[in-house]
């Protein structure tokens, strides 16, 4: 379905060759929801869960705040359309639902709402390890990024490109999760390396994440699709 998106006042209008019947039709079905939804998503009964479902439907299901549901709406990250009225004004389809919690396991940093959308600090859980294919991929999307530098960085060069601090760049390397050698008692890293380390599962269990690195795993997703559409990216 084409959809287009108009962001006007705070809401998100997105309008698709769906109609409003079939959609609203959809979004009154009576259902007994507690007994289909499982804490794990794994369980759920999807056979169970209507084809269109509101933003109430969609957090619960998710097991995600009233806040999160609106931003991943708001920001297009799950496609929704928007009625326009006072209630149920979202309506989202299920395969939207179950394509982004099968996308949340492997990426949840694709799906981080922005600093300032929650009055208190928001910790992302994060998926630790990744399949092997994928983790292909992202060797290679690193690659890519750092293919414009030198082969060896010194601490300072990672600091001012990656926009960690330099204390937190020194201590993963004393601590040997980045690997790097001494050179006039400064640390150097090889390009090599730095690729790998994050690819590594502890890089990706850092909370506190740059907005430098955040921004380039919001961007993996996208380019993995484009290899994939191009045949060259595992499915």
């Amino acid at each position: 379905m084409e959809r287009a998106t108009d962001f006007h006042e705070g809401k998100i209008r997105v309008s698709g060759t769906c109609s409003d019947e079939a959609i609203h039709g959809q979004s009154h079905r009576q259902i007994d929801f507690e007994g289909c939804i499982a804490m794990n998503d794994a369980a759920i009964n999807w056979d169970e869960i209507p084809d269109i479902i509101t933003k109430d439907q969609l957090y619960r299901i998710c097991h995600i705040s009233k806040s999160t549901a609106l931003y991943l709406l708001q920001s297009g990250k799950i496609p929704c359309y928007y009625t326009g009225k006072q209630t149920r004004c979202y309506q989202i389809k299920k395969e939207d639902v179950i394509a982004y919690l099968e996308d949340r396991k492997v990426f949840p940093e694709a799906y981080a709402a922005p600093k300032g959308w929650y009055k208190g600090y928001y910790e992302i859980k994060l998926e630790i390890h990744l399949p092997p294919e994928v983790l292909e991929d992202m060797h290679e999307y690193y690659a890519d990024l750092f293919s414009q530098y030198k082969d060896v960085l010194t601490a300072l060069e990672v600091c001012k490109l990656t926009g960690y601090s330099k204390t937190a760049v020194n201590n993963w390397c004393a601590g040997g999760q980045l690997k790097a050698f001494k050179r006039s008692n400064v640390n150097h890293i090889p390009k090599i390396y730095l690729i790998e380390f994050f690819c590594s599962p502890y890089c990706r269990s850092v909370t506190r994440k740059s907005d430098w690195h955040i921004r380039t795993l919001k961007r993996f997703p996208s380019w993995r699709s484009q290899k994939q559409s191009q045949g060259g990216a595992k499915a």
